[in-house]
């Protein structure tokens, strides 16, 4: 074994994992890696799964295909994941490898998980065939200071590997709740729907917070407020949580709140006496409202009666009727200023928001942009008939800011895969990505002949100006609560009081 690492051979290694997320790749590099610094019989990487089974991936820099694989537990790989620490065998006896399968002439071996803030996503092996090398302590420091080196690109791979895994144990279940219903046949399937696959693409860090968060309240059943900007995938994620809730086999129905006349949206959410309404058709299921914040104050009200009394009463009927149901919320923003302008009953968002999930931009998910370009542009292609972004296209893309956020970015991929007709697609296949921006007028004011309280006005009409009149944040920029804001423009004579 050498001395000492090799620092700009790990720098180069670094840097080649950091541009791939394969994971064949990424522990057939590791295990080279590690072979040319410790010179043994072997270096195995076994990969681990959510489930502890392990299974190997890569020996001495090279990809192994149908590699070993141990149940959770089993075998070196399989004891070292399950403890989260090294373990290193000087001896042939050692009973712990009594279930490990390994070549006749290893005399020793060495293993080291890589251990990514307490989730193990693979073991690394050293295995020496020279009866006098018995490893030690000093071994396992060589082999965590190197991955410690490396935390950065084996940090992106836990998160792709989780998301990868995630979204293969709900394709299996999804695909055994289906063969489920198959085999009961029409007569016991009630009409109910077998739910499908709500894909969400994206591997940074932000979006996998967004999902894990999701997955972990779907099965809750409480009401859940999405915030986000439009085009952002508020109404999929909320297709998601419905689909891995315990509703996912009945009706999820999207209410496009801004859409719909009051009068019109009145009918099609309680029903008439002659049809049912939208709440009657998810009963046992999942309504998303979606920009909730356009309903009107009396649908609002007669939402909460809903929710508090389990009842919805059709519009020409006094007879209740009994619904059980889930709401999904989405807004474009904090539903506060709605509140304080008297747009939108506080109440109702106590009811509505027992969680939120604010989903990010597009531009605050930047390491997701390739994948989901990619994505789009290839999206129901044939293999060979997929299209690559050159860095330079990839650059542009995400130097742009994308005010249209995912639905911005998808119409843009699949517009520039039917133009451009090489296989990669550059810079100039893309479209002109030109940020708009507005250019202010410079206001010079003399305040030498102002009073203190016209200047003070001036200030916060001014702020409210630049924040496009959002109340929130401009009473956050002042300094001061919405409340005294609101009392101020009313001094100003510039809103109405609020009414209690």
């Amino acid at each position: 074994m050498k001395s000492a690492l090799n620092m700009n051979e790990v720098s180069t290694l670094s840097t080649v994992l950091l541009t791939n997320l394969d994971e064949n790749v990424f522990f057939s590099k590791i295990s080279e890696f590690v072979q040319n610094e410790f010179n043994e019989y072997k270096v195995l990487v076994f990969e681990t799964y959510q489930d502890g089974s392990t299974v190997l991936k890569a020996e001495n820099g090279k990809l192994v295909k149908d590699g070993i694989e141990y149940n959770k537990g089993e075998g070196l790989s399989g004891y070292v994941s399950r403890m989260k620490r090294a373990y290193y065998s000087n001896s042939k006896r050692d009973p712990l490898l009594a279930t490990t399968k390994r070549d006749d002439c290893v005399e020793s071996e060495l293993s080291v998980p890589m251990n990514i803030d307490g989730t193990i996503i693979g073991t690394i092996h050293v295995q020496s065939s020279n009866e006098d090398r018995k490893f030690n302590e000093e071994d396992i420091a060589t082999i965590n200071n190197f991955l410690k080196e490396i935390e950065t690109p084996l940090t992106n791979l836990k998160m792709y590997l989780i998301a990868k895994h995630l979204n293969k144990q709900l394709q299996n279940q999804l695909e055994m709740k289906e063969q489920e219903l198959l085999n009961r046949g029409p007569a016991l399937n009630n009409g109910k729907k077998s739910a499908k696959k709500v894909e969400i693409i994206g591997h940074s860090n932000t979006i996998m917070n967004v999902l894990n968060t999701a997955e972990r309240i779907a099965k809750e059943d409480f009401p859940v407020m999405l915030i986000g900007a439009s085009g952002a995938g508020k109404k999929l994620l909320a297709k998601r949580i419905h689909n891995l809730s315990n509703r996912a086999e009945n009706e999820c129905i999207t209410v496009h709140c801004s859409a719909i006349e009051e009068a019109q949206l009145e009918v099609e959410l309680f029903g008439k006496q002659d049809r049912q309404g939208i709440f009657e058709k998810a009963n046992g299921g999942t309504i998303i409202f979606d920009c909730v914040e356009d309903l009107s104050l009396n649908l609002q009200a007669k939402i909460l009666r809903t929710i508090l009394s389990g009842e919805i009463y059709r519009v020409d009927s006094n007879i209740p009727t009994s619904v059980n149901v889930r709401i999904i919320s989405t807004t474009r923003g904090s539903l506060e200023t709605a509140v304080e302008e008297g747009r939108f009953r506080e109440d109702l968002i106590y009811r509505l928001n027992i969680v939120s999930i604010d989903i990010p931009a597009l531009s605050e998910r930047t390491d997701d942009i390739k994948v989901l370009a990619e994505h789009f542009m290839n999206n129901g292609k044939d293999k060979d008939q997929y299209k690559m972004l050159t860095s330079k296209a990839l650059e542009k893309l995400i130097q742009y800011n994308w005010p249209g956020n995912i639905q911005e970015l998808r119409n843009v991929m699949e517009r520039t895969y039917i133009l451009a007709d090489d296989r990669y697609v550059d810079e100039h296949h893309l479209p002109n990505l030109v940020q708009e921006v507005k250019e202010e007028e410079v206001i010079i004011e003399d305040f030498s002949e102002m009073t203190l309280h016209d200047l003070e006005k001036a200030h916060i009409i001014r702020t409210l100006d630049h924040l496009a009149g959002n109340k929130t944040r401009a009473a956050k920029a002042l300094g001061i609560t919405v409340k005294t804001l609101y009392n101020k423009l009313h001094s100003y004579g510039l809103v109405q009081p609020k009414a209690e």
